[in-house]
């Protein structure tokens, strides 16, 4: 019987996806000004300094060596894949917002698909989300379980995770409660959370404290609509629950060096 292509599976692997990307990458993908450039190039010359999360790399090539990536080493782990993609996607939003490069860069067709085509279907089928907060872009794991909540948590905090998924709990008002108390709880071992995901903190802190859950809202962010706020939290639940659930998953990880 006849397949559907539709319902065929092209698995690729990511060190297959990463050097398809890289041999599109490193060709004159890009043309700005009249003039051509390969992908990393164009990023460094025009949008990279203009990335407050660049740290204090000065350029292109030093940051993706610091998150395992070297353009010219074909070698490359999963977790440095992921890295690379949530780079991509952050030198999208960067560039996006800056109208002269928005309007006048134009990419090749291979080039874009894998920006807007190839990159969604690569995180969906390794289970992670991009979520888009202030002004930069996170890729945690989707639809993480979360059973075992009993032996990382206070019985008072898994009450508080179970409870904001609760219909009952839908309003704006009771989510910032909920939330709030659950970063409390995350400051009362501050050094560990941080230490499993800093910039995953970090986002978290940002929604907190800027976005009128533990002060007003920040002047930034006084035009955002309720809707807008609510998803916001939304996210920011996802990623506190993500860093509780971290604990087992390193557990885990140890348990399997083990066999």
């Amino acid at each position: 019987m006849r397949i559907p292509i539709f319902q065929l599976e092209h698995k690729k692997t990511y060190k297959e996806e990463y050097q398809k990307m890289i041999k599109v990458f490193m060709s004159k993908c890009i043309s700005y000004e009249k003039k051509e450039y390969n992908y990393f190039d164009y990023m460094n010359e025009y949008i990279f300094h203009n990335w407050k999360y660049r740290d204090t790399y000065l350029d292109i090539y030093e940051y993706l060596n610091s998150i395992g990536i070297n353009v010219k080493n074909k070698k490359i782990t999963k977790e440095s894949f992921i890295n690379f993609l949530e780079f991509i996607l952050n030198m999208q939003l960067v560039q996006n917002s800056i109208k002269r490069y928005y309007d006048n860069t134009k990419y090749s067709v291979k080039c874009k698909s894998i920006i807007v085509h190839n990159i969604p279907v690569l995180l969906e089928s390794y289970g992670y989300e991009a979520y888009s907060l202030d002004d930069r872009i996170i890729l945690i794991e989707q639809d993480a379980t979360y059973d075992d909540l009993s032996l990382l948590v206070p019985k008072e905090i898994e009450e508080l995770l179970i409870s904001y998924k609760s219909r009952n709990n839908s309003g704006i008002k009771m989510k910032r409660i909920i939330l709030e108390k659950l970063y409390q709880f995350l400051l009362s071992d501050i050094d560990k959370y941080k230490s499993y995901n800093s910039s995953l903190f970090s986002s978290i802190k940002t929604v907190i404290t800027k976005m009128g859950i533990s002060q007003e809202i920040d002047k930034k962010y006084q035009n955002l609509t309720n809707y807008k706020l609510r998803k916001y939290y939304d996210n920011c639940y996802q990623m506190i629950l993500y860093l509780i659930k971290t604990e087992e998953v390193l557990k885990a990880k140890e348990e399997l060096k083990n066999i």
